[in-house]
């Protein structure tokens, strides 16, 4: 055994991970989706709303979400999320405008989640949204004016971050980045987060996939780098705890 007679940075230190994450959110204004019963919402048995893990804010049942999601607590918890079934849910009008955002999901799946996330302005503007398809992540706007994609990490468990700061889009998954930069229209308009759907819309069963959501990080007004303290921390503590 190695005994080091000093103080060391928390950093370091094995077991910390999930405290240092939540301090970090708490300092940068981020949202933190865990899936455990706790932050389940219920009424007659189905899961209505999702709580953040802090008490802050909740996400509500997407309006074609009519009971369809599901809770597996077998460890790590997860959100179920089943191919052509719209199992999401929706911050409604998380800001008046969008002007930047970051989203982190820790997910599993076989390579078809499809829909993880989006940002939506409205059917009639437009949306961001983050998908996986064959294996592949993906993220984009509805009207095809940016594009960014990257292939998945191997393995079975996956943490993908898309950040917008109002010109660039980039994403993050697997040790590997990737942006694209241009301006994307119809985004200054009140914004809407969805987790594993794009918006309130019925219907639009090819873009539900299959996957487990262990948990979701937003921050609704800031787009982080790789650097910054959260996503410094995020990556600690998904290296560790997963």
């Amino acid at each position: 055994m190695l005994e080091i007679a000093a103080k060391l940075p928390p950093g370091v230190l094995v077991g910390a991970e999930d405290r240092l994450l939540s301090q970090a959110l708490a300092r940068s204004g981020g949202a933190r989706f865990l899936a455990r019963e706790t932050d389940l919402v219920r009424t007659d048995g189905k899961i209505t709303a999702w709580r953040e893990a802090r008490g802050a804010v909740e996400a509500v049942a997407a309006t074609p979400n009519s009971g369809n999601s599901r809770f597996d607590p077998a460890p790590p918890g997860a959100l179920v999320c089943e191919d052509g079934t719209n199992c999401g849910f929706a911050v409604p009008g998380f800001t008046p405008e969008v002007k930047a955002f970051t989203v982190a999901v820790i997910y599993r799946s076989g390579g078809e989640a499809r829909t993880l996330a989006s940002v939506f302005t409205g059917q009639s503007h437009n949306m961001i949204f983050l998908s996986e398809n064959e294996g592949r992540l993906l993220a984009k706007d509805r009207q095809t004016t940016i594009e960014v994609s990257l292939p998945r990490s191997s393995g079975d468990l996956h943490l993908v971050i898309l950040s917008f700061d109002g010109t660039t889009l980039r994403l993050q998954a697997g040790g590997q980045q990737a942006e694209a930069k241009g301006r994307v229209p119809a985004m200054n308009h009140p914004g809407d987060f969805f987790i594993g759907c794009r918006s309130n819309r019925p219907g639009l069963a090819k873009t539900l996939g299959a996957s487990r959501l262990h948990e979701v990080l937003f921050w609704p007004e800031t787009a982080l780098s790789p650097e910054d303290e959260a996503l410094v921390a995020l990556g600690r503590y998904h290296r560790w705890t997963y």
